[in-house]
């Protein structure tokens, strides 16, 4: 007699083995997506400082305090002085970034 098909422990196996996979990948791609956001705010917060040492060797000053505001003016300014390279979305970086008026210095914003 032939058999045609699959029993049912052999159906059982099969989906838990896929099941282990998939919790184990769902598991990893939660670490790498954490891992992601940090980078890229360690990597907007060094763009951003690297912007405000620029526009304190030029000489230039900032009248805003809010990040968002205070990064388009350091573009506008960096720009008008000839610095087009740092031409970065400012929103994205205001995500990830936020000014310390208090202590005068960029930081990174806390990771969600």
């Amino acid at each position: 007699m032939k058999r045609k098909g699959f029993t049912l422990v052999e159906i059982v196996l099969v989906v838990g083995v896929i099941f282990i996979l998939a919790a184990i990948g769902a598991w990893r791609l939660s670490a790498l997506k954490s891992e992601a956001n940090s980078v890229a705010a360690n990597s907007a917060l060094d763009v951003v400082q690297r912007m405000q040492q620029l526009s304190d060797v030029e000489g230039i000053t900032q009248t805003t305090t809010t990040a968002l505001d205070r990064l388009k003016e350091l573009q506008s300014q960096l720009s008008a002085k000839g610095h087009n390279y740092y031409q970065y979305n400012p929103t994205n970086l205001a995500e990830k970034v936020d000014y310390d008026a208090n202590a005068g210095q960029w930081v990174p914003r806390p990771i969600p």
